[in-house]
């Protein structure tokens, strides 16, 4: 069996075929580019490196984290494209328990992100007879919950504590108990990409290909949380939310009886952000079969660098995801330096150009994830 593995949740990026539970090769790349303008490349690398292609493979694996929001969705929309064009099976392995694969000493595994301000995401995992057992799901909680219910659970076993959360929590790990024991693989703080093409293999045998598959967010974003603590919510847009529209706080908005034919259109869909029943921000999606394209994301102008915006697209890529869509397109001003920006860390790409679309004088630049 031939198998890709990719990881994409940690700041490197990296890539990797087996055969069987052999490596053949494995890339590292860690150069300060986004994983949207790595992966490929270094897919394309490896592949040319090892003579094969990517109809060659058997498996395709990817890291569905928790880790980087955007670095997980990039690897998972990347393994779904192969293994749909391709008829290929895929199946998706969460960065714990790629952590846990790397330890190969028996006994329990406890496998640890961190995830800012004392809070990580870990998951227990049992090492026995060369098989991994989970024993915890995947959480996330403060450090002091988390070795607090371990102490609790599992007071007469050794632990072994893998991840970059060792390093950094160290002293609150080793005095919350004597069986408490960090790995002491230098190494073993991010996934290994070739242990994580293991955890795939062992998967697959025993349940087959992911039908569904999709990232592990343990924790919502921290744009989104901050919005939510202002009480800021994103719900679909009906046309009765109109009449709490102020067009003039919108620029970039069409005129509003083109927006209510959309609202009313059976292939668009539009969202809205709102605050104390507000309209903030909204923006809406048209899809035709398995392709979408996002016609507008609208935020008040007293509501700007708020994150509003991000918390929009993510829900549009969400919503895509669900009904399986397997190309978004957008459209935009060439002068919109912090848009474009957005757009490409979630993985757009520009494709193309409509000159002086905009005013006669700007450039509309086509993208599309």
């Amino acid at each position: 069996m031939k198998v890709l593995s990719i990881e994409t949740s940690s700041k490197i990026c990296s890539v990797a075929i087996l055969e069987d539970e052999n490596l053949v090769k494995k890339i590292e790349l860690n150069n300060g580019l986004t994983h949207s303008e790595s992966l490929m490349p270094l897919i394309k690398q490896i592949l040319e490196e090892t003579n094969l292609t990517l109809s060659q493979m058997d498996l395709f694996v990817c890291d569905i984290g928790p880790g980087s929001f955007t670095g997980i969705r990039i690897g998972v929309a990347t393994v779904k494209a192969f293994s749909d064009s391709l008829d290929i099976p895929s199946v998706g392995i969460s960065s714990l328990e790629g952590l846990a694969y790397s330890i190969k000493t028996d006994g329990i595994i406890c496998s640890m992100i961190d995830c800012k301000n004392d809070n990580c995401y870990y998951a227990v995992y049992q090492f026995e007879n060369n098989h991994y057992t989970l024993l915890e799901t995947p959480k996330a909680d403060s450090i002091e919950n988390c070795l607090t219910f371990l102490n609790y659970k599992y007071t007469n076993s050794t632990i072994t504590f893998v991840g970059d959360a060792c390093e950094i929590y160290k002293d609150k790990i080793e005095a919350a108990s004597s069986n408490f024991v960090l790995s002491d693989n230098d190494n073993l703080d991010i996934v290994d990409v070739y242990a994580l093409g293991i955890a795939g293999i062992h998967k697959y045998t025993q349940f087959g290909e992911d039908k569904n598959l999709l990232p592990l967010y343990l924790k919502k974003p921290q744009a989104q949380r901050q919005l939510e603590e202002k009480n800021i919510i994103i719900e679909d847009m009906k046309i009765s939310d109109l009449d709490n529209l102020d067009i003039s706080n919108f620029d970039d908005f069409w005129n509003i009886d083109i927006l209510k034919d959309e609202l009313t259109s059976e292939t668009s869909q539009f969202f809205c952000a709102k605050y104390e029943n507000k309209i903030v921000g909204f923006a809406g999606i048209k899809i035709v079969l398995d392709e979408a394209d996002i016609m507008n994301i609208a935020v008040k102008k007293d509501y700007r660098r708020q994150g509003i915006a991000t918390l929009l697209l993510n829900h549009i890529l969400n919503i895509c995801e669900e009904k399986d869509i397997k190309t978004i397109n957008l459209e935009v001003n060439e002068e919109n330096f912090s848009a474009i920006s957005l757009y490409q860390k979630l993985g757009f790409k520009e494709c193309g150009r409509r000159k002086q679309y905009y005013d006669n004088k700007y450039d509309a630049i086509l993208m599309k994830k």
